[in-house]
């Protein structure tokens, strides 16, 4: 509808069409995004005038009004993650016809999940899969062919024989322009050529590595810039949305997250909400200590396109996990997330965390996972279902309103309220020790801290000035 002619419109007259065209309004969207004074101003037209054009175009190109019993239904069709425990705090796994979004920093498990995801879907209904094919979009980087061949042999539910790489298409998109144009026009040319191969599997996931890569820039920010980008995001949305209703596939973006800037926010009118408050509910999880330090990038705007947002963490947390808590083939592919320290003979196994912050088809959970040579693997026990968060202006409620959820993600019966699960006889991943907040167990010692004072003394002059200052005169 917004790339509409104005020319075209059967509506308008060849006078108004004219007047408009020397007032520079060539398409619908020009007509549309501006006032009726700016377009009065710029095209000499008559106020009075320019609202009846306004209202004569929207009425041509108005869609046509549907039935609800006519609309087909979307998203009935999901296909597993590879883990029983992510499927039940997922709601069932991964649902056709929406957008879905995994965001994290640099080695949380985003690719990993996504190159897992683009074997799965291939998998058969029997064993949780759909019996459908992938199109991998990477903006920077290269499609992981070998860490991809190390999940298909050592995944239990994948094999050869039921998954194959010729069932996942690879594009490079390194502009948003060139990543329109694919969305736009090359696959839904490969959607409809794909069809009418009887011998080909349906498309049934979309994969963009990553999104945010598109607008990193080096130039300063502006207004300008800001309202660009806002725009290219809405378009791409607008399009991941239509691929995903009309052929009911999953799109799974990948995105990126920056340090979380906490500002002074400026006054607001009684009944606002700041900008501070809306994204802690849309752009950070919060489920442990130190998760709240990074948000996602790109705002709200591109929040606002997604269906269910997925956040990974890296804890910097090594546990020593009991026979019950090791996922499916765990001793085998331990070795992907191992360390040396042991206790025991125990290996110490590398921790991360997973929130869902928002999700239009489960509730808001939060669990630990670890990344092994099969892929992303839940430990078992650990999914949390989180509290409903406060109003704006209200006090937080204490840690103990994380609910623990029971095995499987089964989010109707529930166990008695806790913390979360704690990791008893941990290790610290010396590589991440500077970036945890202060607590107790890593705050400096006393000796530390006189240490310090040391070495950074006031000078006496200092306590005389404040001596002369406090005696009475």
């Amino acid at each position: 509808m917004h790339s509409v002619s104005l020319s075209s419109l059967l509506s308008l007259t060849i006078h108004q069409k004219s007047s408009l065209e020397k007032g520079g309004y060539k398409i619908l969207s020009d007509l549309l995004l501006s006032t009726p004074s700016d377009i009065s101003r710029t095209t000499r037209i008559a106020p009075l005038e320019v609202t009846k054009i306004l209202e004569a175009a929207c009425r041509e190109c108005a869609a046509p009004i549907n039935k609800i019993k006519d609309l087909p239904l979307e998203g009935e069709e999901k296909f597993t993650t590879g883990d029983a425990e992510l499927d039940g705090i997922l709601g069932g796994g991964i649902r056709t016809g929406m957008l879905w979004e995994v965001v994290g920093e640099s080695a949380a498990g985003k690719t990993q999940l996504a190159l897992q995801l683009s074997l799965l879907v291939q998998l058969p209904s029997r064993l949780g899969g759909v019996l459908g094919s992938a199109f991998y979009l990477t903006v920077a980087s290269q499609l992981q062919t070998t860490r991809m061949e190390q999940i298909l042999n050592t995944h239990p539910l994948l094999s050869p024989s039921l998954c194959s790489f010729a069932n996942i298409q690879h594009a490079s998109v390194p502009t948003i322009d060139k990543l329109i144009f694919v969305l736009s026009k090359s696959l839904p040319q490969y959607i409809c050529a794909n069809d009418q191969n009887s011998s080909s599997r349906p498309l049934k996931l979309i994969v963009i590595d990553a999104i945010a890569e598109l607008f990193h820039t080096s130039k300063r920010t502006t207004t300008q810039f800001l309202v660009e980008r806002s725009r290219r995001l809405s378009e791409i949305g607008t399009l991941l949305h239509s691929l995903a209703s009309k052929h009911q596939l999953a799109v799974l973006v990948l995105n990126e997250v920056s340090d979380t800037i906490d500002r002074d926010p400026a006054p607001l009118d009684s009944g606002q909400i700041g900008y501070k408050d809306q994204f802690r509910w849309f752009g950070r999880a919060d489920s442990v200590l130190g998760e709240g330090k990074k948000e996602a990038t790109l705002g709200l705007v591109w929040s606002n396109q997604l269906n269910v947002r997925i956040f990974l963490s890296r804890t910097g947390r090594r546990r020593f996990l009991e026979a019950s808590e090791r996922p499916r083939k765990i001793q085998k592919s331990i070795s992907a997330t191992s360390s040396n320290d042991s206790a025991g003979g125990q290996e110490a196994v590398l921790i991360r965390r997973l929130t869902v912050v928002f999700s239009s088809v489960c509730n808001p959970a939060s669990c630990d996972y670890m990344v092994t040579a099969e892929g992303i693997s839940v430990i078992p026990g650990s999914a949390i279902l989180l509290a409903v968060r406060p109003e704006i202006g209200t006090v937080a409620p204490p840690r103990s309103a994380h609910i623990s959820m029971t095995p499987h993600g089964d989010l109707t019966q529930m166990r008695n309220i806790q913390v979360a699960p704690l990791d008893v006889g941990h290790v610290v991943d010396s590589t991440a020790v500077d970036s945890r907040y202060s607590t107790p167990d890593n705050e400096p010692e006393d000796d530390e801290w006189d240490a310090f004072w040391e070495r950074n003394a006031l000078p006496d002059c200092v306590f005389e000035e404040e001596a002369n200052l406090t005696e009475p005169s």
